[in-house]
């Protein structure tokens, strides 16, 4: 790892590793048991298959042990005692000892895995008791994408949530959003939780250390965490050590990451060709002499064919690497889980890479039958290099440099202009000659008490202390192009950022009887934020050498400094109350108020309400007598709000600006009142839902499923406004508008086949969601017609985010009439504008703009499992439909698409007087063809092979030979195929972002 000081003293005695070796020498001592009777046994199911992970505990201690992968297991119990077999989704048994020394159990499957514990919030339920849309993820699904990114790891796992990559670059994390965007300018992440307490990043936690991960969508499951909850939450709880011996586990892969393309570019013959078409355009179609065209640097390589490949010098085979190793075990009274975590990612672009590294040491330790306390600790140091260069520069240049002149100065040394040509310098020059270095550092501490004050009374002291830092140093040196144009002289920038979050939790849990069959439950809490955040930045220009890099910036002839911080608190207060009857009738009233700084004098506070029911149909007598064949039916209801605040600090204030001023010949600095004016009134962005749901389950659960449906109406929308500049300021935060949200989500699964030797399982999901604008800023002008926002591109009646742009519709032709006021030196072969009414010869007016929205139709996942004996197999496939996405690739001058013969592009089919039929406009030298933006908008619907799995696991009784507790190897291969008709490295990205890569990797699970 480079220069990177921080794991350096992970590694080299920090007091955070040796707290985790005094740990576990107290896990190691604490785990002598005295010597009792030996009991062997196997536990299966009513199919006569093993299970292994099935808990074997002695009644009335917390000794136990859990079944090897062949569902055997060993035990030392008093003959006397009785043991509990279990496991998750089957009906426990219970087995008295006695004289017996082999014990053979046969667990039957229960309602659905209706017995499932899911976390909730504050608290956890069983499934069947959930009358949430609540969301779980098995952590199983998730570590079958080799990433680094958990949120890559839930694209298609659950229906209602849309994973999108941010960017594909080593280290990269994805955008989520669950159930749509419901805010006009602020922040739609959902929060995260961690172990009750919110996290800054999904990737804040190793995928390897999540016991369960669920996801809450309905406002009535969200509504208990108010603040930030408006856009979803997600809840992680990490693993905890399990009472029996010390477990130590290996899980790793490592691999190969290469890159999709769905276009062609013109080849250096093509290239040249076009070069020569865009010239005799210019020259009234008349052809010119080669050596007119081409400059001296590409004319031999026109004459020879030895021309440039820029991808092979650019883009290489990327490498992954990712490595963890666990230790857990514990005690009746003591829990201990460690975890350590490495990543190391070499990217596709030279000298991009990615190196991270996570250390998490769980503890809790039972005091007496009152009182325990609990620690999760955890740290990560990641550091990456790249080419200082921003994000369409590396992936566009490849595509973009003419293929046309030399790399090398005859002294071998790059060229700064291979053709000639200013406007292409030399993309290998960046790659090489600038650097970009960013580390940054993220710890956890959450400290808890758990006090059982009385029969069903329990209190949790819950504080949670986190901190990150951000470090970047980028520079270009004197060899840059950057350099080269400015005298050889380097620059650079230098930033660091802190952030500290304190959390502190006061939960009180009551859950009690009444006449048996009336359960009741009730839960309070007070809870406190507080978070401070600095940064500092500063840039520097025309470092006279390159001798100490970044480091020499003083010596910079211009020092920007960029300084700025932010303080803010969150007050909370949350009662919720739980009631059902015989298991089958559901009913929950919650609500939660929060304070927040970040809002106005006047309305600091907003309060949250929800409410929801469900009905457990299938527990009716007259349901389990004339319908067997429907042994699960849940109806649910639900209703409530949700609170969004600004997205950053002090928006509701005014702004000052500071100037110079000189006075008496000394220059004095002051402030004058800024351009924001301040918002005392500005409250609380509102979200209210409606959620009706059914859960099912047929023929003993083979299929089973959830259909949704919901209604979201987000009012009071947090927008910075312009204003009238009369009053001496030309904006304002303000409360405005309406947005609404409906759709449908669908979850299937079936058990196609399930017998000793052979599983085969089915699942799918659907999501469709349709938003829309439904107010703005009122009827202002009292037409009685609301306007539509035109210069914010936000239209009544419309999604959050539309296109709203002329339309191409062919390529004029010769001979074609081209009305004398369409446009400027319209010529055949430009492209011709749809014109609602083109008698009168105008050009196309706003009227005739075409809307198109930018969000998916629908979205799902169809995904096979299957087991034969020891081979395990997998595949996910993920589409995306009914989506269009503006293509740059198609008419951004910098992505090469302008046809000026300047730089390459993609290759397109454009028109010339021998081929009329192009359906691309003509090439010109000088200028981009016109309206060629009006061709830009491309169906990015796809389809993909998300995820391949393939996996063997070594037979029980070699596994026991070799004294292992499991071993199975596996190949993944990730975002394998991708079917679209959108032209770009990926139907999610932009033409200039890093994609999402291919993996292949190889991996391997041994347990000890």
């Amino acid at each position: 790892m480079k220069n990177n000081k921080h794991v350096k003293k992970l590694f080299l005695g920090g007091n955070f590793l040796r707290i985790s070796l005094i740990l576990f020498l107290c896990l190691f001592l604490n785990n002598v048991s005295a010597q009792q009777n030996l009991i062997s046994g196997k536990v299966v199911d009513n199919a006569g298959l093993p299970i292994p992970g099935a808990n074997i505990l002695i009644k009335g201690s917390k000794k136990g042990v859990q079944t090897d992968f062949d569902g055997k297991f060993s035990i030392d119990a008093p003959s006397k005692s009785t043991l509990i077999i279990s496991y998750v989704g089957m009906d426990n048994a219970n087995v008295e000892v006695g004289n017996k020394k082999n014990i053979n159990v046969v667990l039957q499957s229960s309602s659905q895995s209706l017995e499932e514990v899911v976390v909730v919030g504050y608290g956890t339920k069983k499934k069947s008791d959930v009358i949430s849309s609540v969301a779980s993820v098995k952590t199983k699904d998730m570590l079958k994408v080799p990433t680094s990114d958990i949120g890559e790891m839930l694209r298609g796992k659950a229906a209602g949530v849309q994973v999108t990559t941010n960017s594909g670059g080593p280290g990269s994390s994805s955008t989520i959003r669950i159930r749509g965007d419901r805010t006009l300018s602020g922040n739609d992440d959902p929060i995260i939780i961690a172990d009750g307490v919110v996290i800054g990043s999904i990737n804040d936690v190793n995928a390897n250390d999540i016991a369960s991960l669920e996801i809450l969508k309905d406002a009535a499951a969200q509504s208990i965490y108010g603040a930030r909850a408006s856009n979803g939450v997600i809840l992680i709880t990490t693993k905890k050590g399990k009472v029996g011996k010390p477990k130590i586990s290996y899980n790793g892969f490592s691999g190969i990451q290469t890159m999709n393309r769905n276009f062609d570019i013109y080849s250096g013959e093509e290239f040249a060709q076009l070069k020569r078409e865009a010239a005799r355009t210019s020259n009234n179609g008349v052809y010119q002499p080669d050596n007119v065209v081409f400059s001296s640097l590409e004319l031999p390589s026109v004459q020879t064919g030895d021309y440039i490949d820029w991808e092979k010098y650019m883009i290489k085979t990327g490498f992954t690497n990712n490595h963890s190793i666990t230790v857990s075990s514990a005690t009746d009274n003591t829990s201990i889980y460690t975890s350590l975590n490495y990543i190391d990612v070499k990217g596709m672009i030279p000298n991009s890479d990615f190196e991270k590294v996570s250390l998490r040491v769980n503890v809790d330790q039972k005091i007496n039958n009152w009182l325990k306390i609990g620690l999760n600790t955890s740290i990560q140091f990641d550091e990456s290099h790249d080419p200082n260069k921003d994000d369409n520069g590396i992936l566009i240049n490849s595509i973009t440099t003419s293929p046309l002149g030399q790399i090398y100065n005859p002294d071998g040394s790059y060229r700064l202009n291979p053709g000639g040509i200013q406007e292409t310098p030399n993309p290998l020059i960046d790659i090489y000659e600038t650097t970009k270095f960013t580390q940054n550092r993220n710890d956890n501490i959450n400290l808890y008490l758990d006090f059982n004050l009385a029969k069903g009374l329990t209190y949790k002291l819950n504080t949670n202390r986190r901190s990150w830092n951000y470090k970047r140093q980028s520079y270009n040196n004197g060899k840059s192009v950057s350099g080269q144009a400015n005298a050889g002289q380097g620059s650079g920038q230098i930033q660091f950022q802190d952030n500290v979050e304190y959390t502190m939790s006061n939960i009180f849990n009551y859950n009690f009887a009444v006449a048996d069959k009336n359960h009741f439950g009730v839960v309070a809490v007070q809870e406190m934020v507080s978070s401070s955040y600095n940064n500092f930045q500063n840039n520097a220009d025309r470092i006279p050498n390159d001798i100490l890099g970044i480091y020499g910036l003083e010596a910079a002839f211009l020092n920007t400094p960029n300084i700025s911080g932010s303080e803010e608190t969150l007050l909370s207060g949350v009662a919720k109350v739980e009631y059902d009857y015989d298991n089958k009738y559901y009913f929950t009233l919650s609500g939660r108020a929060d304070g927040c700084s970040r809002f106005g004098i006047e309305n600091k506070w907003g309060f949250f309400p929800a409410a929801n029911a469900a009905w457990n149909v299938h527990k009716e007598r007259f349901m389990q007598e004339y319908v067997p064949v429907v042994n699960n039916l849940k109806l649910r209801a639900s209703y409530g709000q949700v609170g969004n605040r600004p997205e950053n600090p002090y928006l509701s204030q005014a702004t000052a600006d500071q100037r110079d001023y000189i006075i008496n010949g000394v220059k004095v600095s002051g402030y004058i009142p800024g351009s924001r004016l301040s918002s005392p009134d500005l409250r609380w962005e509102t979200s209210t839902q409606l959620n009706l749901a059914v859960d099912f389950g047929l023929f003993k659960n083979r299929l089973s499923g959830t259909v949704e449906v919901y209604d979201t109406k987000t009012t009071d929308m947090i927008v910075n406004a312009a204003i009238n500049q009369t009053t001496g300021f030309s904006n304002q935060y303000q409360n405005i508008g309406e947005v609404n949200n409906q759709g449908i989500e669908v979850t299937l699964n079936s058990e196609i086949i399930r017998n000793k030797d052979f599983k085969l399982n089915l699942g799918a999901s659907f999501t469709k969601n349709k938003n829309k604008i439904v107010s703005l800023y009122g009827d202002k002008d009292g037409d009685g017609v609301e306007d539509s926002d035109i210069g914010n591109r936000w239209f009544i009646g419309q999604p959050i985010s539309v296109y709203w742009q002329w339309k191409g519709i062919g390529i004029y032709q010769v001979g074609e009439t081209i009305p004398a006021d369409a446009g400027t030196g319209l010529i055949p072969g430009d492209i011709k504008l749809y014109d609602a009414n083109p008698a009168n010869g105008a050009k196309p007016e706003d009227a005739d703009r075409i809307l198109t929205p930018r969000y998916p139709e629908w979205y799902g996942t169809v995904s096979l499992n299957m087991e034969y004996k020891n081979f395990d197999f997998s595949a996910d496939v993920y589409t995306v439909q009914g989506i269009t996405r503006d293509n740059p690739f198609l008419y951004g001058y910098n992505e090469g698409a302008s046809l000026r013969g300047i730089k390459n592009g993609l290759k397109q089919n454009y028109w010339t007087p021998e081929n009329p039929s192009g359906t691309w406009p003509r090439p010109r030298v000088g200028n981009d063809p016109p309206n060629l933006n009006t061709i830009g908008l491309q169906d990015a619907s796809y389809i993909r092979l998300q995820n391949i799995s393939l996996g063997y696991t070594l037979p029980a009784d070699l596994i026991k030979k070799l004294g292992l507790g499991n071993f199975r190897m596996y190949v993944t291969g990730n975002n394998v195929i991708t079917i679209t008709d959108f032209q770009s490295y990926s139907p999610e990205k932009n033409a200039s972002d890093y994609p999402e890569p291919v993996s292949y990797v190889f991996g391997l699970q041994v347990g000890f």
